[in-house]
Parts: structure tokens; sequence; C-alpha cells
């Protein structure tokens, strides 16, 4: 999945047919990716900018980014200089994998200024660089090279800006013939190696011109779709020896990207707070052991009192230093009693004394610490099930739930107001309804209580953690009732087991449990419907 110089040269095209382009928000969705919500062609979409070491790309896209981490330093500043701006040209460097996006914004006192940004998608030397057109110098860059990295190209605010070192190539589209004991990555621009590998294939029936007229005239994507990955360009990579599929040029890169890039998103929104999560139910799992521990010893508190009892009718020993003393209990046994060597016997019987009030007070104490370590235990796994199936979006959610209820603190006052936003659920259009669910506490809390009226139907996998789902509708016919419970099983925690029980009723016989979290209900009149899980293709969810 390389993009060489030839498929930069095919998106600079495409993207030319977009221009002006007007820069309405820009946002960065990760480390490596920033997307620019433009106006083209009378039409909002996405202008993707990916330097990831092995996604890197630009390219439009109408599918949905979000961003939930603070804006980076670079974001704020290309906010302060080119929001609002028009992207009124686009220009490869001969066929480099380079751009050159010429962008005109307004200044502070609302003056023209003009700007280029510089995208260079060279794999892991992937970078964007912002440069002030009047100076020639670097206003920021997304990664910074300082002159202790890189003597001869510095990367760096103030800098002046110098291209890539040119490298002595060949345009293959004005070759006709490629020397064919040389490699073609060294002989000619715009080459990657497997290019070169479907090129010396093709060269058995065709002539090297031919090929590159091709590749010249074509303005499609072709993916061909391996065991453990997707290759692309823009002829079909018959040496693959695997059936190509044509596609438009930014749908292409949304159907190889997209889903690994939201992959990566999701697992660097996630790993933190998973960690955390794991850890806080490690914590009262071994609270509740050592609580059951307590509870055993505490069973029988009487043990203390007859040892304090014997010791106080031996109480004149008054010897100090005792680890132990055996003597004769009220029924003429012998009885082993341990001391403390720093008290007298008096002292020791009182200690015992202590002890069986402790014990037998401590009991119901101890009882309701057990429930209570028993619930967060459960909550805690209850989290780590929600962010089994979470995105990028849900992630942030149960982080903002985790927030609220004081287990972690708001990083600062930008994280604290997006707690206070609305709250958003999944919902899916079926037939003539509408289904809406949550995949988290604070969802779940919001399609039960105040987004479902109380004769809609309320779906949840009985005995697993998992999603509350309602659908706009007192009854409805066999088939929506066993797709409405086939979704509630597959997003709990019984997704992979078979013939789970489903419970539904009208959403008034939900109720909240007083001093529960959020999502954890009480049920009235429901009914069980078994179903087998499985993921229900081609479903159209939204997210609102």
């Amino acid at each position: 999945m390389a993009l060489d110089g030839i498929i930069l040269s095919k998106i600079c095209e495409d993207l030319k047919n977009y221009l002006p382009m007007r820069i309405n928000k820009i946002i960065g969705v990760s480390d490596n990716e920033i997307v620019f919500n433009v106006l083209a062609k009378s039409k909002r979409t996405n202008l993707i900018i990916s330097c990831h070491s092995l996604y890197n790309r630009i390219c439009l896209s109408d599918r949905t980014y979000n961003t939930y981490n603070n804006p980076s330093g670079f974001i704020m500043l290309m906010r302060k200089h080119i929001n609002g701006g028009i992207i009124y040209n686009i220009e490869q460097l001969s066929l480099d994998r380079l751009l050159i996006l010429s962008i005109v914004a307004q200044d502070e006192l609302y003056d023209k200024k003009e700007y280029r940004l510089y995208v260079e998608l060279m794999g892991k030397y992937a970078n964007i660089v912002l440069v002030d057109h009047s100076t020639g110098k670097i206003v920021d860059a997304l990664k910074r090279i300082p002159p202790y990295e890189n003597t001869k190209r510095i990367i760096h605010p103030g800098a002046i800006y110098k291209l890539p070192e040119k490298q002595n190539k060949l345009n293959p589209f004005l070759t006709d013939e490629a020397n064919i004991e040389e490699s073609f990555v060294k002989q000619f621009e715009g080459f990657s190696k497997l290019l070169e590998n479907e090129v010396r294939h093709r060269l058995k029936d065709q002539t090297f011109k031919e090929i590159m007229q091709e590749i010249n005239a074509s303005n499609k994507f072709y993916l061909s779709f391996l065991d453990s990955s997707i290759e692309y360009h823009v002829i079909p990579l018959t040496h693959l020896k695997v059936k190509s599929e044509e596609c438009d040029i930014h749908q292409a890169f949304d159907i190889i990207y997209y889903d690994l890039e939201e992959k990566e998103r999701i697992k660097k929104s996630t790993d933190n707070i998973i960690k955390f999560v794991k850890k806080q139910s490690k914590h009262f799992e071994n609270k509740i052991a050592k609580l059951n521990e307590s509870y055993l010893e505490s069973l029988n508190p009487e043990e203390y009192k007859d040892k304090g009892d014997i010791l106080y009718t031996y109480g004149n020993l008054n010897d100090k230093g005792l680890t132990e003393v055996k003597l004769t209990d009220f029924e003429g046994r012998g009885i082993l009693i341990s001391l403390d060597p720093k008290k007298t016997i008096k002292e020791n019987a009182n200690k015992y004394y202590q002890n069986y009030h402790k014990k037998k007070k401590g009991q119901e104490y101890i009882k309701e610490q057990l429930l209570i370590a028993q619930n967060e235990k459960e909550y805690f796994d209850s989290l780590l099930e929600q962010l089994d199936i979470a995105n990028v979006e849900d992630s942030f959610v149960i982080t903002q739930e985790l927030i609220k209820y004081g287990y972690l603190k708001a990083s600062n006052k930008h994280n604290y107001k997006r707690n206070n936003e609305k709250v958003k659920v999944y919902q899916i259009k079926y037939k003539d309804y509408l289904i809406s669910f949550g995949k988290n506490h604070i969802q779940n809390n919001y399609v039960t209580f105040k987004y479902a009226k109380p004769d809609y139907l309320w779906f949840h996998a009985q005995g697993y953690h998992g999603s509350h789902l309602v659908i706009n509708a007192s009854s409805v016919d066999e088939e929506t009732m066993r797709f409405c419970a086939n979704l509630a099983a597959y997003y709990s925690k019984g997704r992979y087991s078979s013939s789970v029980p489903v419970d539904y009723c009208l959403c008034k016989d939900v109720k909240k449990i007083k001093g529960a979290k959020s999502g954890l209900v009480a049920i009235s009149n429901q009914k069980t419907i078994y179903i087998d899980p499985e993921y229900p293709s081609d479903l159209n969810i939204s997210f609102i």
C-alpha cells in the first residue's frame, strides 16, 4: 500500500477539479492526520492529509471525522493563519511525492496574505509545512526538524523553506524505453517497487511506452484484495494474479485506509483508559478477596470474648513479656492464648474484648463494603466490555463518565465543557421504524430515560453488560422483534455466545436504581426472547 509519485499525480489532477476550496474548519484527528472541512463546488466535504508512515495520503472524503483531543499547537496556528482561506491552486513538484497548496487568507487587519502548504508524502518522513509565501519562511510544521537533526534541511519556524533535494531521474512519460537491467525506481521519477513489478510483468506483451500511455490516460484506481492487505494503483495489478476492483480515487482511499486508521485512532484513544479500567477492576477484585477473608474471621467473635474472660480470671498474673500462655478454660480444658508481650494479662484481656466488639460490629460494615466493592468491580468490568466495541467517540464519552464520577480528573477546562455537551447515540432506520441504542452507560441512560417515550419497546441482553436499545413503537412484528433483540445481544458481552436471552418491555417499566450509576436499571413486566447473535450486514448506522 505505497503511495508513489505517479499515484500522487493522479490525485493532484483530480483535486484540481474541485478548486477553489474554501477552508471552513481545521481539525486534527490524530498526531498524523489533519482534516480540512472545505466548501468545494458548492458542496461541503473533507480534505484529508495524513502523514502516517504507512498510510500517508491526501484526498477528499465524505466520511465523518471527529477529534476529542485538545488541538495541537500546529492546528491552532493553522486556524489562526489560514482558516477561512481559499485553496486556489494545487501543483506537484515533478513526479515527487510532494504537493504544493497555494492559499490566500486574511490577516488580523483583513489584508490578503499568501501562504504555501507543502504536503510531503514521503513515507516515514511525511510532513506538512506552512510557509509565508512573501518571505519564504516557515510559519510552522507538523513535524519540526531542528538544525541538530539535519543541517542541510531545517524545518523549523523562522527558517527558510527548502525543497527536498532533487534526484537525477527521468520522467517516465517522456521516455520511450526503459533499461530493464537497472531498477526502474532508480531510473524514473514517481515509480514504486510495486509499479516496477507490474511494468516488468507487462513488458512481456506491451512496450514501455504503451504501458505509460495507459497509466497516463487512467483516472481510476484499481484495488487488488490480498489475504492480509490491499494493493492499488492507477492500472490493474495483473502480476498479483487476483481480480482488480475499479473505483473512484477518493472512494478508494476510504476503502483502503479509513478503517485501518480508525482502528489506530481507537487503539490510541482507548489504550490508556483500558489500562486504568483494568487496574481498577483488579483493585476491587483484590479488595473483595480481602473483605471475604475479614468477613470469615468476623463470623466467630465469641472466641475473642471467651479468651478475654479467661485472661481476666487470671488477671493477677500480671506478667509482661509473654507471647502466649496456656490456661484452663471454664470447662476444665487447656487453652493456648496468644499475647502481646508489651501488655499485661489484663491489658491483653481488654485487647481481646476490643476485638470482640470490633468483629461483632464489623460484620455489617464488611457486608456494606463488600457490596460496594462488588458493584464497583461489576461497573469497571462493564466498562471493559464497552471499550471492547468502542470507537473514538465512545471512548471519549467513557472518559467523561469517569471524570464525572471522580475516578479521573479533567485535564483542563476544555474537557470540562465537553462533559456538558449533549449526549449522542446511535440510530438505525429499519422498515418504518427508528431504532436507537447506546454503547456506554451515559448513552444508555440517555436512550432509556431522556430520549425514549414511555410506550417505546426497550431491549437488553439478560444477565450481560450491554446496550439499551429502544424502538419507536409499542408493538412490532416478529421479524422486527428478532432484529432488535439481535442488535441488543450483539452489542453486549454475550455477542459470541449462543441462545442469548434478551429481555424486552415498555420503557415505562424500566426504572433507575436508587444510588446506582448511569445505565443500571430495574425492569418489570418483561418478556424474554432467545437469540444467536450475529452482526447484521448492510446496517446504515448514524450517530446523532
